[in-house]
């Protein structure tokens, strides 16, 4: 705007609006002129060269655009509500500038008036606040501390309505109301309002950490919610902790503006908010640790004394299988004789399976490690599975299509699988169905305090899903303690799900149980999945050695012995299965095979894989004395050799060379 343009102006409006605040701003509305009543109504020290969106609170760049007619803004200036005159200048047709007046609405207040409001509120605000301290000294439900805040922001903002949306950790938006006037017609519409423009207010909130303002004028932020709602005023004030965004108020006005007075109220109210709801869940996430670690070392007591009665069984059972053989030599052919020692040791052996699970739980070493490829034992338990149960059930499966690999026993985690789907068959009377699903999870710094007491990294997670009876809550910490059962007949030894957790543990894995009674159960079973890269990590006490050997009371002695000095184990009984299993890509870093295998002999076993592996230390043993004279070791690329019967801490030493 040239200045003449503007001098021609000033003259009429010295005369016209002597005493009322006004100024002069360019196309951008940045101040070019003001006078002393503008500055003072505005109470800012430096004025020129400034945007008035910067100036003046609530005011969006957005409602100035293509502004080409006289318009009044109502809004509040130092807490008072202010009419905002915005009248273009033309020259010619064209825009050329913009004339800017501001008065107070009615005669102002003055500024006792102010400072009395502010004691007031400071007064109304201590009152409220006391309130709401001794509330979250008792209470441990968010839900209610937020309905309690809601109430207490819009007492003192004069509000008329509002609500509170709670994030629940990736588990949805919990809405709570408080609507009086029921200015609230349609919630189910204002929730999905709220939900789909939540991606980008949520950001706007978090980016400037401050309330949102939300007038009834199309070009605001959020103007939608209003048009919702129905109400002239919105302001969304953020809970944000820890750079989380927890949960959001939103109270609204139906015919008049927010002061800043009652704005910062709000925010106050929501700061306590954010932290009443992370101190909350803080003191939830330590009881639930809390108790499940109180499980993990009952679990772990049993578990020990268990172990020991399963071997003192086992003493008394082999003496009895002894006194059976004995028994069936010695005594003449007698059919009810005959009868009664089959019953005898039928049971006997109904004893041994009883104790081998025992002894699996209370040392919880997978008796044969390998590469269990998931996809593979799930399709063939659904066979067997679909096959078997009753046509009242309805058998449904969800499988990842590439679903990790794990490193165990293949048929102990079959038997965990089949155990779980079983026990859903039977919790359910009549129809119902049973769901057996698998999916890949990472867990990592974003997902972790999901779960608290897993370690980080790549699982399989196994999930058996029913529609039976469920569990009662006082039951479910029990569920896992040997001889527990729900069951009304007496047809199972209670050990299921007690075995079930000695072989999850074995595999370093985890179970979780929810349950809602006469809606059904979930069981969640996470196995670490295999990470070749990681393995190539492992410190020297976690190294992988592979033991090739037919004698299998040998080849599990020496097993024990290496797993005992901090060596991962695993077994094969022929040389084919050596090849195999490091074909699947299993990082070993150290193989030892006797030569003396059927089939494939630990020489030509040596020799297959050395064509794939060139790098992996090999020890070959054997009971002949032709491998210790006559055999050239560097010939077949063969590290070193081992004679039976072995010296430990000869083959220990020579194992710690070479790894």
């Amino acid at each position: 705007m040239s200045e003449k343009i503007l001098l021609s102006y000033l003259k009429d409006i010295f005369i016209s609006w002597e005493g009322e605040g006004i100024a002069f701003a360019d196309l951008d509305f940045k101040i070019l002129w003001h006078n002393e009543a503008f500055k003072k109504t505005l109470n800012e020290s430096r004025i020129k060269n400034r945007s008035l969106t910067s100036l003046v609170t609530g005011l969006e760049s957005e409602q100035l655009k293509n502004l080409s007619v006289t318009i009044n803004f109502k809004v509040i200036v130092n807490d008072i509500s202010t009419s905002l005159i915005i009248q273009p200048i033309k020259t010619s047709g064209d825009i050329v500038g913009y004339l800017i007046r501001v008065s107070a609405d009615a005669a102002g207040k003055s500024s006792a008036r102010i400072d009395d409001e502010i004691v007031k509120n400071n007064l109304d605000f201590q009152s409220e606040l006391l309130k709401i301290l001794t509330l979250l000294v008792r209470e441990n439900s968010p839900s209610v501390i937020a309905r309690e805040l809601l109430m207490s922001s819009i007492l003192l903002s004069k509000g008329d309505f509002g609500l509170v949306t709670i994030n629940q950790d990736g588990a949805g938006i919990e809405f709570l109301y408080f609507d009086p006037p029921k200015q609230i017609k349609n919630k189910p519409e204002l929730e999905k309002e709220i939900q789909s423009s939540a991606s980008f207010i949520n950001k706007w909130l978090l980016l400037n950490k401050k309330s949102l303002i939300v007038q009834n004028k199309p070009a605001s932020i959020g103007f939608n919610l209003i048009k919702e709602l129905n109400c002239e005023t919105l302001v969304l004030s953020p809970c944000i902790f820890d750079g989380k965004l927890t949960a959001t108020i939103y109270v609204a006005k139906k015919s008049e503006l927010f002061s800043s007075l009652q704005i910062n109220n709000i925010e106050q109210l929501s700061i306590l908010l954010s932290f009443a709801i992370s101190s909350i869940r803080t003191r939830e996430l330590n009881n639930a640790l809390e108790g499940r670690l109180l499980q993990a070392q009952k679990l772990e007591t049993i578990g020990k004394l268990s172990s020991g009665m399963a071997h003192d069984f086992n003493n008394l059972l082999a003496s009895i299988f002894g006194s059976l053989n004995l028994l069936k030599s010695r005594v003449p052919e007698n059919e009810s004789v005959s009868r009664l020692i089959e019953n005898i040791e039928s049971c006997s052996i109904r004893a041994k399976d009883l104790t081998t699970g025992l002894l699996s739980f209370g040392k919880p070493i997978p008796k044969r490690k390998e590469l269990v490829q998931p996809n593979r034992l799930l399709n063939e338990l659904s066979k067997v599975i679909s096959q078997t149960f009753p046509k009242a059930i309805t058998f449904q499966t969800e499988f990842s299509p590439k679903l990790y690999d794990i490193i165990g026993n293949g048929t102990e985690i079959y038997q965990v699988l089949l155990n779980l789907c079983v026990n859903a068959k039977e919790a359910i009377s009549g129809k119902g169905t049973v769901t057996l699903s698998a999916d890949n999870i990472i867990i990592d710094e974003s997902n972790v305090f999901l779960y608290p007491l897993y370690k980080p990294g790549k699982y399989v997670c196994f999930s058996v899903k029913d529609t039976g009876s469920g569990i009662k809550e006082e039951d479910i910490p029990r569920i896992f303690d040997p001889y527990f059962s729900t069951k009304q007949k007496e047809t199972g030894s209670g050990l299921g799900l007690y075995v079930t957790y000695g072989i999850i543990k074995a595999h370093s894995g985890y179970v979780d149980v929810t349950s809602t009674l006469n809606q059904g159960t979930t069981f969640k079973v996470y196995l670490p999945s295999f990470e070749p890269n990681k393995a190539r990590e492992e410190k020297a006490g976690e190294k992988i050695i592979l033991l090739a050997d037919d004698e299998i009371m040998l080849r599990d002695l020496l097993a024990e012995l290496l797993e005992s000095n901090g060596y991962a184990v695993v077994k094969v009984t022929t040389g084919e299965e050596a090849v195999k299993v490091l074909k699947e890509e299993i990082k070993v870093d150290l193989a030892i095979i006797d030569y003396n295998m059927p089939q494939m002999n630990g020489l030509d076993c040596a020799i297959e894989i050395r064509k794939f592996n060139e790098e992996m230390p090999i020890i070959l043993s054997s009971g002949s004395m032709y491998i210790d004279e006559n055999f050239d070791l560097k010939k077949y690329k063969i590290n070193s050799k081992l004679l039976k019967p072995y010296e430990f801490e000869t083959m220990l030493s020579t194992i710690r060379k070479l790894i």
